[in-house]
């Protein structure tokens, strides 16, 4: 066959081909039908249904011979390498047939009667995709090909059309697969399609959104995103999904799987039901891919309409970030239940009316979002952690049209910079030419999948969240709903907690972290990348890379993270996304949140972070790094001081109008502290920040003493006001009163308690304060402890801790006042533990940290206690060492030099009262507020007054203004007056007065 081959006659091949492809009318039965048709004048174009069908045939029973010969190993190479011209031969014929028939001696096919041609052979399986493809690569004119090829095309991706988990129509997918897979003028036609990406011209507007638009008559206009899952080819390949069960109703995965008996369910068969669930989710996307993928490499129009229709769906369903469209309604768990609890609105109906939502707003549902985010995560895959530095910071400021829609809503996101210092940034990056290239696909794909994360992705965790916490609440009060959310929380689950989607998760957010850091320091982005990190995360300095990033990217990664967190089970360790990211790059990014309020200015988000740092020290890995690496050594302690006093700054809980959102921020960092200041590393980092910073270390322990003091005094009022309201037999005053029963501007439209939570029985309050003012103490006793001279290096530190916490929370519990908090009774039950109330506990540290800082200058201390007239008694003192010794509280020798501290300090007491006695102290030597004797007498410029400069820098690190006219003031505006404190030195020393020791 080989050596016959290279002799036969090319041109005689041609005519034999021509000959047997050509068709008359010679046969009796094509002549009698050509005269029927011309007697009724009706053109003769049963060639497109008869002629041209049989020529299509025979050629596809030559591409078959080629494909088949193509994959025999019989055949020589010699043949082999003659067949892709062959078969392009049979494709240049088939094109010819449908295209030119007068070159047959036929008359010419409408375009749409080829078209019908094609789909009809098709549909009879008539026709391979390898011979449509050779004849659409033969065809020169794109109209040509789109008007032949296009009709079919568009008409298969509608059958595609209601595809879902259990039909997935998949004799359909396969056409449109195998036209993907060609890479050639059919998939590139395909993204042409309207069944691609439908029209955005918009619908007329709907009368739901009418009602929505309020006072401004401004009618919201509905986005894309539900008309791209519903109208469009990659909407129906990515919606089957086991989370959209208000949309599949009967046959939604938890009608069918966990609709009832959750209860009495064994987690094997749970967890069998999700693998099911899981498996089929994860072939869905697997079949996306194969659609995806090849499409995005059929040219640079076929991708650029790809990654246009994910941008588009993003933008299109922006409003699922908006409060009222989520199904907390922006207000969190507790928000959820409370709604649950008390609304009308059963949680069935509460789904189904975010389906609607999602119809009359234009969104996408949760479904289709998980699905595209997923598939997103899949394209982003193939960047490495080295190529974060090409990832483009200053994308964002880009103006190219695909650009733009790529960026998409992201323009109106707040960014990390003010307004001007965007607009300063983008002179700077078009100067230095970093937009003048076209953006690279890496890029591109990178900054969608951030968006997609924000719109697509951080809404249904939140779902997720809402259902877990309704399926715990519920449990015992309704076990409808807990059914309800339980089986919700299960489907979710099978997708946002399986292997594959966290892993994919995980690698995205090392980018994006890495890729944060890079931005953060641009000098070091190569570093982060490769985890070889020295130096600080801590800088004032703000690069104009990091001016351009929107805020939400930092608030979405610490989100997530915290939902996953919550959403584990007790004792089950921590969530498997934290196995997929980079130890490292996460503690770097989280010290930097906290460290740096130049550039993270959201004293929330801050707080959250160090929540879960807390958290994060649980697990060894990251307990080995934040006790060995050299960085966070050095930024965490600095970091949790910073952020400890921005968030004195946060709003009060908008929910518990008593409950200060500051103490419970605050909590995770007190327990930082304790757990790194006993290792030498951060106890160095703290004496440092403290010597480099000393105004802000100043602050931190000034809102560390506030807190500890109110906290405590808060919990032991309380307290004392629950056993009141006992005794008079008015506990009905200990429960929260009925929504009608409140003043209607704190009830809601619906006639709910809008402060419900706030008005929760003292007994939850009490408890809470308690517990929180324990906490604050401890922290502060680990700083004595490890840290004593940072505290009394400043006279007015170690005033405010004395005076207004120590000296004051130890004649609360062993003062003339302790009588009121007195446990019950003998036979009666102690409420202590009830309330969390450790008197013990509290007066071991109270008394411990008085020793703690007399060990680093006890003059100074004991002078400091003596000069408060309001809480210190040498009878409370001498009683504290009486109570300690009979309860065998702290250690002998602990207790020993307690109790020579409190002879000393009554000693000091008493000898200064006999000073005082005789004497009369000039007015100008006492300060004009505590009138006290002055130490270090200081002008306030701002009012011409002269105060002790410890009482007036404790005023300023709670104020910056002066007491006297409210005009601002700063510690360097105080002017020392010399000349005075001579004076007063002078008299002191003259009547036998010991004066303390000045500030450093």
């Amino acid at each position: 066959m080989a050596e016959g081959y290279s002799e036969r006659d090319p041109t005689k091949e041609n005519a034999m081909l021509c000959r047997i492809l050509s068709a008359d009318l010679a046969s009796k039965e094509l002549a009698e039908l050509a005269a029927e048709l011309d007697a009724e004048s009706k053109p003769r174009l049963l060639n497109v249904e008869t002629v041209e069908a049989e020529k299509l045939k025979f050629l596809r029973e030559c591409s078959k011979a080629c494909e088949e010969a193509r994959r025999d190993a019989r055949y020589p190479p010699a043949v082999l390498q003659q067949l892709p011209k062959v078969h392009q031969m049979i494709g240049n014929y088939g094109s010819l047939s449908m295209t030119c028939t007068e070159l047959f001696g036929h008359d010419s096919v409408p375009p749409d009667q080829a078209s019908a041609c094609l789909q009809s052979m098709l549909e009879r399986r008539e026709l391979t995709i390898f011979l449509l493809d050779a004849m659409a690569n033969a065809m020169e004119e794109p109209d040509q090909i789109a008007a032949i090829f296009g009709p079919f095309l568009n008409q298969a991706c509608f059958r595609l059309k209601g595809r879902n988990l259990v039909d997935q129509k998949l004799e359909e997918f396969r056409l449109i697969a195998d036209v993907s897979a060609t890479k050639g003028p059919l998939a590139k036609l395909l993204v042409t399609l309207p069944a691609f990406r439908p029209s955005t011209v918009q619908a007329a507007p709907n009368p739901f959104l009418g009602m929505m638009a309020g006072a401004s008559g401004a009618v919201p206009q509905p986005g894309m995103g539900w008309r791209l899952q519903s109208e469009s080819l990659f909407g129906w390949i990515l919606s089957p999904t086991c989370i959209d069960t208000a949309l599949y109703k009967e046959q939604s995965a938890r009608s069918v799987h966990f609709s009832r008996g959750l209860a009495s369910r064994s987690r094997a068969s749970v967890e069998s039901v999700q693998r099911l669930l899981r498996d089929t989710v994860q072939e869905v996307l697997r079949q996306g891919s194969s659609i995806v993928a090849p499409l995005l490499r059929a040219g640079e129009a076929s991708r650029n309409a790809v990654v246009g229709w994910f941008a588009a769906l993003v933008t299109g369903s922006q409003a699922r970030t908006k409060s009222a469209n989520m199904m907390d309604q922006g207000q969190g768990p507790q928000g959820f239940l409370s709604m649950l609890e008390n609304a009308p609105v059963p949680l069935e109906m509460q789904m189904q009316m975010q389906i609607m939502k999602a119809q009359t707003s234009g969104f996408a549902t949760s479904g289709l979002c998980v699905n595209s985010f997923w598939a997103i995560l899949e394209l982003v895959k193939p960047i490495k952690l080295p190529q974060v530095t090409t990832l483009e910071p200053f994308y964002l400021l880009r103006e190219g049209p695909h650009d733009k829609e790529v960026i998409g809503g992201f323009l109106e996101e707040p960014r990390f910079g003010e307004t001007s210092e965007v607009e300063a940034t983008k002179e700077y990056a078009t100067s230095k030419g970093h937009l003048k290239d076209p953006s690279k696909f890496p890029a591109q794909i990178f900054w969608l999948a951030i968006r997609a994360f924000h719109v697509l992705c951080v809404p249904v965790m939140k779902e997720n969240l809402c259902m877990v916490a309704a399926a715990g609440f519920f449990q015992q009060k309704n076990p409808a709903v807990m059914e309800t959310a339980l089986g919700e929380h299960l489907v979710y689950e099978a997708i946002l907690g399986s292997s594959a989607f966290l892993g994919d998760l995980g690698t995205f957010l090392n980018l994006v972290m890495a890729f944060c850091l890079g931005a953060a320091f641009p000098e070091k982005a190569a570093e982060f990348a490769a985890g070889k990190v020295l130096g600080s995360v801590l800088t004032e300095e703000v690069s104009p890379q990091w001016l351009v990033l929107p805020s939400c990217i930092l608030e979405d990664i610490v989100e997530v993270l915290e939902i996953v967190t919550s959403i584990q089970p007790p004792g089950k360790g921590p969530s498997e996304l934290f196995l997929h990211l980079d130890a490292q790059l996460l503690l770097l990014l989280v010290t930097f949140i906290l460290g740096n309020g130049q550039h993270v200015k959201n004293p929330n988000l801050r707080g959250k972070a160090a929540t879960l740092l807390k958290g994060l020290t649980a697990n060894s890995n990251y307990r080995h790094l934040v006790e060995n690496s050299p960085v966070l050594a050095n930024d965490i302690v600095p970091g949790c001081i910073r952020v400890f006093t921005a968030v004195e700054k946060t709003k009060q809980s908008f929910y518990d109008i008593r409950m200060q959102l500051k103490y419970q921020l605050r909590i995770p960092i007190m327990e930082l502290f304790e757990r790194v200041l006993p290792l030498e590393a951060h106890k160095k980092a703290l004496k440092s920040f403290a010597t480099e910073n000393p105004d802000e270390f100043l602050k931190f322990l000034n809102n560390l003493m506030n807190d500890a003091t109110m906290q405590l005094e808060e919990g032991m009022d309380t307290l004392i006001e629950i056993r009141r309201l006992m005794r008079e037999g008015k506990e009905a005053e200990l429960t929260r009163p009925a929504a009608s029963s409140v003043a209607e501007d704190e009830q809601t439209g619906e006639g709910t308690d809008l402060y419900a939570r706030s008005r929760a029985d003292p007994k939850a309050h009490c408890k809470q304060y308690m517990q929180m003012g324990h906490r604050t103490i401890s922290t502060l006793w680990s700083i004595s402890r490890e840290a004593p001279m940072v505290i009394i290096t400043k006279l007015n530190v170690l005033q405010q801790m004395l005076h207004n916490c120590l000296n004051s929370c130890l004649d609360r519990l062993v003062g003339p006042r302790c009588l009121e908090l007195k446990a019950p009774q003998k036979g009666q039950v102690s409420d202590f533990e009830e309330y969390s109330f450790k008197p013990k506990e509290l007066l071991q540290m109270i008394a411990e940290m008085y020793v703690f800082v007399a060990r680093a200058d006890k003059e100074k201390v004991q002078k400091t206690i003596t000069e408060d007239g309001r809480s210190y008694r040498p009878k409370t003192f001498q009683k504290a060492v009486s109570i300690l010794r009979r309860e065998q509280m702290i250690s002998a020798d602990m207790l020993q030099e307690f109790s020579t501290f409190v002879q000393e300090l009554n000693d000091l007491a008493e000898s200064q009262e006999a000073a005082l006695a005789n004497v009369t102290v000039p007015d100008d030597f006492l300060d004009p507020i505590m009138s006290e004797i002055m130490v270090d007498p200081v002008l306030l410029p701002t009012s011409n007054t002269i105060m002790d400069r410890k009482v007036i820098e404790r005023h300023i690190m709670s104020n910056d203004d002066d007491p006297f006219n409210r005009k601002p003031l700063a510690v360097k505006d105080l002017l020392p007056q010399t000349e005075l404190r001579d004076k007063i030195v002078d008299f002191c020393k003259q009547h036998g007065i010991v004066m303390g020791n000045e500030s450093d």
